[in-house]
């Protein structure tokens, strides 16, 4: 049966596609799972959304508008409420049908207008170079097809992605140390507080002490 045009546009737009140029079916598609790329950094600001540091493109075309227009080496993507849900499920364990049902159920949308619309917020993604996905092995065509489609930079196989990830969190547990060792060494630069004046470590009077009692026996 022939896939309904929207399926095939969202599906070429999404970026699921075998070498040949036969899309995959619907239900292949949407059991793909959608996976963050591990070279981007990012974080949760204060105000509980996500913030994905996007490096400037490489190429020529990168290069000329970073000398032009002065377009710095990385540059924050800041992403709303629903943007965050769906990065935090792009995880290599969830499948695009699975984040499809969990929006709906969280913001009371139709399972339609949330598969039109996060088709098109993962082609927006994958476009930045900031997801790509995982393909069940079943569907590849040949052995020379790797499961791992969109993230070039990476590579091409499950292997590639688990690999790249490692590395990922090595480089910030790196970073972490490094930040500790930093604040330690600011800590043990600060100067030693003033000798106290003379006379500071003089006892209280009895009757500064009474005084006291009288005090807290009032608050009591």
């Amino acid at each position: 049966m022939k896939l309904p045009t929207m399926v095939n546009s969202a599906l070429e737009r999404v970026g699921l596609k075998q070498k040949s140029a036969m899309p995959l079916s619907r239900d292949q598609a949407f059991d793909a799972r959608p996976v963050r790329n591990p070279a981007l950094k990012w974080r949760v600001n204060e105000e509980e959304t996500v913030e994905v540091i996007v490096p400037r493109r490489k190429d020529l075309f990168g290069r000329a508008m970073g000398f032009l227009f002065f377009v710095p080496e990385n540059r924050p993507i800041t992403l709303d409420e629903v943007g965050t849900a769906v990065w935090d499920l792009c995880d290599g364990d969830h499948t695009v049908g699975e984040i499809v049902k969990a929006l709906a159920k969280d913001y009371k949308l139709g399972r339609r207008e949330i598969e039109v619309s996060l088709t098109e917020y993962l082609r927006t993604l994958g476009k930045k170079g900031m997801v790509g996905f995982l393909i069940p092995t079943d569907y590849l065509e040949d052995d020379e097809s790797g499961e791992l489609v969109g993230l070039a930079d990476v590579g091409t196989t499950r292997e590639d992605l688990e690999r790249a990830q490692r590395e990922a969190a090595e480089a910030e547990e790196a970073e972490a140390a490094e930040a500790a060792e930093e604040d330690e060494d600011e800590d043990e630069d600060e100067p030693e507080d003033a000798d106290e004046a003379p006379g500071d470590d003089e006892p209280e009077s009895e009757e500064d002490d009474s005084a006291d009692a009288v005090d807290s026996n009032e608050i009591r």
